[in-house]
């Protein structure tokens, strides 16, 4: 069972075209998200633990042993809350992109501390926004990922359900309730604006 942000962060990366050579950044061979990424592509995947299954071990809090402009699209899902060295990450994303070249991730915001092996940031749009520019890169789209108020309490208590049916009840009724509010309620959309799970992002090299 996926989570409310999970869901639609796979929903992001399925209607985003993926194409040339793709550096997946802090992912796996097995991870599921790759069939989703439709287009003419190779994925090349990095970890800094091979364990988990990858074909380039090292740490992206350093400088990357790749070439200069070697890829099309650099993509991560849910790691740049884990590095401490993120600065680094996206200055070395840029330079191993090609000019027009493109960073797809995805990172939360409001959701749980959880450790892969430690947690240290979350990102505002603001943030996002400005390491995207010093990096150079122009922003294509920064979309919140979430509902409101009801998918948020489900986020933060959901853990507490004791089985997957019950959680996939709730979190059914939590969504509905607030696309719900969502259509009749501007304050409603107003407050959603403000509290979301997490945040995809598209960037493009200049």
């Amino acid at each position: 069972m996926y989570s409310i942000i999970r869901t639609l962060e796979y929903k992001n990366i399925s209607e985003t075209p993926f194409s040339g050579d793709v550096l997946d950044i802090g992912g796996s061979t097995k991870s599921g998200y790759h069939e989703l990424m439709k287009g003419n592509r190779k994925i090349t995947t990095v970890n800094i633990n091979k364990e988990y299954g990858c074909d380039l071990v090292f740490d992206i809090q350093k400088p990357f042993p790749l070439k200069t402009g070697s890829f099309d699209v650099v993509s991560s899902f849910n790691v740049f809350e884990h590095i401490f060295g993120f600065h680094n990450a996206f200055s070395e994303t840029s330079r191993v992109l090609k000019k027009g070249g493109k960073i797809v991730f995805a990172v939360p915001f409001l959701y749980q501390i959880h450790g892969s092996p430690d947690d240290y940031f979350r990102y505002t749009e603001s943030a996002l926004r400005e390491l995207l520019a010093i990096n150079g890169f122009k922003v294509e789209k920064i979309t919140p990922l979430g509902y409101s108020m009801f998918s948020l309490i489900f986020q933060i208590c959901g853990g507490i359900i004791p089985t997957i049916f019950l959680k996939k009840i709730i979190q059914s009724v939590c969504v509905f309730l607030d696309k719900v509010l969502l259509k009749i309620s501007s304050k409603y959309r107003e407050l959603a604006s403000r509290i979301p799970l997490g945040y995809f992002v598209i960037g493009i090299k200049n």
